[in-house]
């Protein structure tokens, strides 16, 4: 486990990921999926993609985890990527241009990803995040102004700004991890499907207006050591689980999870939605998990609802 600074979690460094269109409605429920939302990014160097944090001269992937009801999600962007000096809150400038920029003009089903390469002369000590922006455009093409800032053609779409870590000699983070039996749905084995349907059958299944108890079982090895400057600070880290679902209702946003965190605390409640008709109907979920340094993960999984 590499040894990192503790300190507080940073809002920027855990993605401030929040859609232009509608994020001052305060009655919507922050886990339930009603339009195209960007739910997270992970960094992954190219040489070992458990890692988050990139040296100078390596190569990483920028990938943002897009979600969207009911469908495969439709998007474009354009990205770039920069080195920062650390700030006590905001975003922070960057310090030089953009090492690298990414564009996807017409609207597809590819993820959103940037490849980039950090310059070998970055400064770690001076600069030692690196800060990712951009616009993701849901069901939209999009178009740069004569100024070069994007647009969306239609609709405002979603700013993104994210902000991770940069490997120094001594440092560098790693990816939280869902494993393959990280997910359980009523206490049994819930593992990732391609069925993207009920018709096949092979879906889990649960009756319409019932109640459900999902948990979050993460390693061991994904709570990293962290480099304790006093006695009060925490040995190891916490990571922070976001549960999303495209239908029903979940009772919780956000799983603060620890090392010695109660079984309990990885679990959360989920009541299957009311159908509208006497045919299954299908239910995605999604599940984001982050550290405090920009380390992250993210899987989906999917069952039926049946009368």
């Amino acid at each position: 486990m590499s040894a990192r600074t503790s300190r507080t979690l940073r809002l920027a460094g855990f993605a401030a990921l929040l859609s232009s269109a509608g994020c001052d409605d305060s009655l919507k429920s922050v886990s339930l999926i009603e339009e195209t939302r960007v739910l997270g990014a992970r960094v992954e160097v190219e040489a070992d993609p458990t890692r988050s944090a990139a040296k100078p001269g390596e190569s990483a992937a920028l990938r943002f985890f897009v979600a969207a009801p009911s469908a495969e999600p439709q998007i474009s962007y354009a990205l770039s990527v920069c080195a920062v000096q650390l700030v006590n809150s905001g975003f922070p400038p960057c310090a030089g241009a953009p090492f690298a920029s990414a564009l996807q003009a017409e609207a597809s089903s590819a993820e959103a990803r940037l490849d980039f390469r950090v310059p070998e002369d970055v400064a770690v000590e001076s600069t030692p995040h690196a800060f990712a922006s951009g616009l993701i455009c849901p069901d939209s093409g999009l178009e740069l102004g004569a100024d070069g800032a994007p647009s969306c053609r239609t609709g405002r779409g979603t700013q993104v700004a994210f902000e991770f870590d940069l490997a120094g000699p001594e440092q560098s983070n790693r990816n939280p991890t869902f494993g393959a039996d990280a997910l359980s749905l009523d206490g049994e084995p819930w593992p990732a499907s391609v069925e993207a349907s009920c018709d096949a059958g092979s879906l889990p299944q649960v009756v319409t207006k019932t109640r459900h108890a999902l948990r979050i079982t993460l390693a061991d090895s994904d709570f990293e050591a962290l480099r304790r400057e006093t006695s009060l600070d925490p040995g190891r880290e916490t990571l922070l689980v976001s549960p999303f679902a495209d239908a029903g209702k979940l009772d919780h946003g956000f799983l603060s999870l620890s090392a010695d965190s109660p079984a309990d605390q990885g679990r959360v409640s989920w009541e299957a939605p009311a159908l509208a008709d006497a045919l299954p109907s299908l239910v995605r979920f999604y599940f984001v998990v982050r550290d405090a340094s920009g380390g992250q993960d993210f899987t989906n999984r999917a069952l039926c609802v049946v009368p």
